[in-house]
């Protein structure tokens, strides 16, 4: 019996070589799979004791249903001095306390600006404007470290933190714009990004922060990180949106992008913006961002079951994504249905009704059993 027990205790210790080094693939330490919501509307519609329900018609508390169903990640966007009085940092500190007590994960998104920014807007803050280069450095470092500070003095340090929001232009224009006649400036994006990045780390000490940077597009976002590798960027996740209406809706096409990503820059991939409609009908009286069936995805209809059958394939496509590097999803506004309140997001003007995970009478569409996903 001796020569098998010490042929048994050599399989265990190969056993638990191959599991450290399967673990050492992949960034994500504990394997978790983020199903997320950004909530950042909650902050103003909270205000309206909205009446959201469940699949059956109770009413719910909107934190408790959620994680209840599966969420495991929120999402909060920061506006540095908000043009609106939306998203700002108590706003944000507020809610990252809700969340934080509901033992949920926390993404921050920093926008740097006073309002929107995407790809076609990267407007610095008011505060900022009319400074130079070098200043806008000093400026972000400090910003970006008062923030965090504050954050982790109220025990919610960010478990994520985002480095502006779809930045495949840059961002803070014309000091990080890599757009148009800014196409060579790629070395001012990365050094402002770094100064950020250079002030969450030395905030956050126990190195539990994560860092994103962030792409609008899963076919276009390969070049803009190939421009980035000669830079030695300090981040840890590639955030992609997806939003079929803009991008490629071939399938098999979405799939192979975002394999090319994992294996070329080694990096996890959250897709961090995703939505679908459940309807191409309205709610109020603006015209929804999505109409028409040519906006659509051909295999998924704009129904409630083909909501729910696009994001299965979502969430499959993302756990196949080679290496493990796929770590998750995170649904854009899924609360941001039409109700009766200002007239920015109320019966007058929400865009967003018919790509909520609530249909028009405020119950739980079935899409949202796909935060079970495991």
């Amino acid at each position: 019996m001796k020569p098998l027990k010490i042929t048994f205790i050599a399989l265990l210790m190969i056993l638990v070589s191959c599991s450290k080094s399967d673990e050492s693939i992949s960034t994500n330490e504990d394997s978790k799979f983020y199903k997320g919501m950004d909530l950042s509307f909650q902050s103003e519609l909270e205000d309206y004791n909205i009446d959201y329900k469940d699949a059956d018609g109770n009413a719910i508390e909107l934190l408790d249903f959620i994680k209840s169903k599966g969420t495991n990640l929120v999402r909060l966007k920061l506006w540095h001095t908000p043009q609106d009085g939306e998203n700002s940092l108590e706003d944000v500190k507020a809610y990252a306390l809700k969340v934080k007590a509901k033992n949920m994960d926390f993404l921050l998104n920093f926008h740097y600006s006073d309002y929107w920014a995407d790809p076609g807007t990267q407007t610095p803050p008011v505060a900022w404007q009319g400074m130079t280069t070098t200043q806008v450095k000093v400026g972000i470092y400090n910003y970006t470290k008062d923030v965090v500070t504050q954050l982790k003095a109220q025990n919610t340090l960010p478990d994520m933190i985002q480095i502006g929001n779809e930045t495949d232009s840059g961002f803070l224009w014309d000091h990080g714009k890599v757009w148009d006649e800014f196409s060579n400036n790629w070395i001012n994006y990365a050094n402002l990004v770094s100064e950020a990045i250079r002030a969450v780390r030395e905030v956050d000490t126990e190195n539990k922060v994560r860092i994103m940077l962030h792409h609008s597009s899963v076919e276009n976002a390969i070049f803009f990180f190939n421009e980035l590798q000669p830079y030695t960027i300090d981040f840890d996740i590639i955030g992609l949106s997806y939003y079929p209406q803009f991008q490629i809706r071939d399938l098999n096409l979405v799939a192979s992008k975002l394999n090319t990503l994992a294996t070329t820059f080694n990096k996890d991939i959250l897709m961090v913006e995703v939505a679908y409609p459940f309807t191409l009908e309205w709610n109020d009286n603006l015209t929804n961002f999505i109409g028409s069936v040519d906006q659509t995805i051909p295999e998924f209809s704009p129904t409630p079951q083909g909501q729910k059958a696009y994001f299965e394939w979502l969430a499959t496509t993302i756990k196949n994504i080679p290496n493990n590097k796929g770590i998750g999803f995170c649904y854009w506004a899924p609360d941001w249905v039409a109700f009766n309140g200002n007239e920015n997001t109320s019966t007058n003007g929400t865009s967003w009704e018919n790509q909520c995970l609530f249909d028009f009478n405020l119950k739980a569409l079935p899409a949202i059993d796909i935060f079970n996903y495991n």
